[in-house]
């Protein structure tokens, strides 16, 4: 009979006693899987080996134990990209109501992702933030917003945007450890690009207006995250 030990389970909140470090440092080491560990329910755990590898900076052999969704980048998928006619999106509000926004410029554009077809919407238009008239780019799939971009503030001569990355529980990924899917992207703060009041200082993918190929691979990411594909 070949005897099986199993390995010493761990909380987070153990973990951080034990790493001296906030709880909240841990789950966001295990969100964007540099801590390799696994959830019951909607709790995490992790064994002592991974803590050991992650202490000693080395990645576990084989598979994590939350499997990664498929991994994609811009350099990757193949994309149909074809513009469109400028459209307005009603943007729902609480309580009822909506709030119309114009987008001058618009894109559909379909990939295969894991054997299926998904098409997604891209729109250009304007709207204020961090105090100022800015460009703005919002990719749907289907009726639901999935990014946003923002121009940064010398946007007029060199194009570039910026759009937050969101672990999957939603916050924003505010170190800059990333996540292995966000793996060849330009990956920087947000206000190193948009600056003003209110600026997020979390990360977030940084691409030019023209590279709709990096947005669109940043939306394919938060949409699997978020379970929409």
């Amino acid at each position: 009979m070949i005897d099986y030990t199993l390995p010493l389970i761990l909380t987070p909140k153990e973990i951080a006693e034990h790493l001296k470090v906030d709880e909240g440092v841990i789950l966001e080491e295990l969100e964007t899987g540099s801590l390799r560990g696994f959830k019951i329910g909607k709790e995490w755990r992790c064994s002592d080996e991974e803590l050991l590898a992650y202490i000693r900076g080395e990645r576990a052999r084989g598979e994590p134990s939350q499997p990664h969704l498929a991994k994609t980048s811009a350099h990757e998928s193949n994309w149909d990209i074809v513009e469109t006619s400028p459209f307005d999106f009603n943007w729902p509000k609480t309580g009822g109501g909506g709030n119309l926004e114009h987008y001058d410029k618009g894109y559909e554009a379909t990939t295969m992702i894991n054997g299926q077809e998904y098409t997604f919407k891209i729109g250009f238009g304007n709207r204020e933030s961090a105090g100022q008239m800015r460009r703005r780019v919002t990719i749907w799939i289907g009726n639901r917003a999935i990014v946003e971009f923002a121009g940064g503030n010398d946007y007029e001569n060199d194009g570039l945007l910026a759009g937050i990355i969101r672990l999957k529980n939603g916050k924003q990924l505010t170190t800059q450890r990333i996540p292995e899917e966000y793996r060849g992207f330009r990956v920087e703060k947000y206000n190193s690009v948009v600056q003003g009041p209110r600026a997020s200082t979390g990360m977030a993918v940084i691409a030019h207006k023209d590279d709709l190929k990096s947005m669109l691979e940043h939306a394919v990411i938060r949409a699997t995250w978020k379970e929409l594909i």
